[in-house]
């Protein structure tokens, strides 16, 4: 009986913790909500390119992917407000991650509460809603291919082949349509998932899946080539990098030395460093506010010379092996100094913004996640002893290995985001960072399925 009285007291205070932290999740929801109802939308330089595209979808000529533009057709046509229906879009999208990518059936869990209070306490998140980018989007869209990964490799009942061939036809469109790049992190994925299939013990459950998925991705990828560069802004990005990497005085000296160049490639790396020069002293290294016909080769705005730009960014970082090892440790430097490791990129904002949050979120979402994982380290020692002697269960293994692969995919991600990002490179590189923090995510809420009973 006093065993009995004894747990029951240690379960009272549960339900006033869980309170407390849904009082917070509830504030800080309705705080962003009222905010994105009394503000307008914000419009960014990039603003009337998506709204264009909008009013003109079935017109091939836009240089705009297409999900987000039909996103504008049907608010404007329905004359709703771009930034609530966004941020429910989002908020849906998180509790829809919680109800299918996790064990526990309680939506509204402790964990789930936790990490719905993390998201809201980074301003960039949020404040995009009110913004008219792709970004307004990004995070269900980023959400949704981790759920249909999720769905696909950690099915609740058994699967067919056709649905396995839907889910990983959904994941590609996804990574397609919003911002083409980011099929370069579903493909990531897709070959690291095939790899540990194949030769990993733990997860050759999931061969098939994997393969599909593979096949699917791949095939896609390479099918929607010409789509994905029609939508990049790849030309300005590399005149970008060659403008803001100090790598004039490197190319003066090759051309100088005459060491690796023939006649006519010297000829041509002068031009470029004649374009780089003008543009550092002229323009403030930004290609896209510079004539085009002030410059020789590196013409931003004119597709004729996309294979001109391209050339000049091969000579400059792939003709020698030390240029392309220089250009990693760049992408390293850039991610490090230029986004604070990702920090910056999750405190920008676009949009309204929550004046305590917009320099404090992002610090107050590290240290929620830090003292969860404290607090969870500290209570699995107390209940079970050492964590690290218990053994991992197969699904253990098996969401190790997922949310391993999402973790390393984004990161490497992230790195080469650091280099193609262009002008905007905070901006560029929330995707990546984003799908980090999905990644963990996901493992904070199976954790409990991590070790064996």
């Amino acid at each position: 009986m006093f065993s009995s009285l004894h747990l029951n007291m240690l379960r009272i205070p549960t339900r006033p913790r869980t309170t407390f932290f849904q009082l917070i999740a509830v504030v800080l929801f309705v705080s962003w909500l009222v905010l994105l109802c009394v503000q307008p939308v914000k419009l960014s330089p990039d603003s009337d390119g998506y709204l264009e595209t909008a009013n003109h979808l079935t017109d091939n000529s836009t240089s705009r992917p297409l999900l987000f533009p039909l996103l504008l057709r049907i608010i404007n046509t329905l004359h709703l407000k771009q930034s609530i229906v966004c941020f429910f879009i989002n908020i849906l999208s998180l509790l829809s991650f919680f109800r299918l990518c996790g064990p526990n059936k309680k939506l509204f869990s402790l964990t789930n509460i936790g990490i719905l209070i993390g998201f809201f306490l980074l301003p960039a998140t949020w404040s995009y809603c009110g913004a008219c980018l792709t970004e307004s989007i990004l995070f269900a869209v980023e959400i949704w291919i981790v759920i249909f990964l999720s769905l696909l490799f950690f099915p609740k009942r058994p699967t067919s082949l056709v649905s396995i061939i839907i889910y990983s036809l959904a994941i590609a469109l996804l990574g397609t349509l919003l911002k083409p790049w980011i099929m370069l992190f579903v493909v990531g994925c897709s070959v690291l998932f095939a790899v540990m299939a194949l030769f990993g013990k733990a997860f050759r459950t999931a061969r098939i899946p994997a393969l599909v998925l593979f096949i699917i991705t791949t095939g896609a990828f390479v099918f929607s080539y010409k789509y994905n560069m029609s939508k990049s802004s790849s030309s300005a990005n590399i005149v970008y990098l060659l403008a803001n990497s100090n790598k004039l005085d490197e190319l003066k000296a090759r051309v100088q030395d005459k060491k690796g160049l023939t006649p006519e490639e010297a000829r041509f790396t002068s031009r470029v460093i004649d374009d780089i020069q003008l543009l550092k002293d002229q323009y403030n290294s930004d290609p896209l506010i510079a004539p085009m016909e002030a410059l020789k080769v590196l013409k931003v705005n004119d597709k004729a010379y996309a294979d001109t730009i391209n050339r000049a960014f091969k000579i400059a970082y792939f003709q020698r092996s030390k240029d392309a090892i220089n250009l990693v440790g760049l992408s390293v430097e850039r991610y490090v100094q230029d986004t604070q490791l990702g920090l910056t990129c999750l405190d920008i904002c676009y949009g309204p913004f929550i004046t305590i949050l917009k320099k404090n979120g992002v610090y107050f979402a590290i240290a929620l996640a830090g003292l969860t994982l404290i607090y969870w380290f500290i209570q699995r020692r107390r209940k079970t002893g050492p964590a690290v002697k218990r053994p991992l269960s197969l699904f253990g293994k098996q969401v190790l290995i997922f949310a391993g692969i999402l973790l390393f995919t984004s990161i490497f991600f992230a790195l080469f985001l650091a280099v193609s990002g262009g002008i905007e490179l905070r901006r560029t590189v929330l995707p990546a960072v984003l799908f980090q923090l999905i990644a963990i995510s996901y493992l904070m809420i199976n954790r409990r399925e991590l070790l064996k009973a």
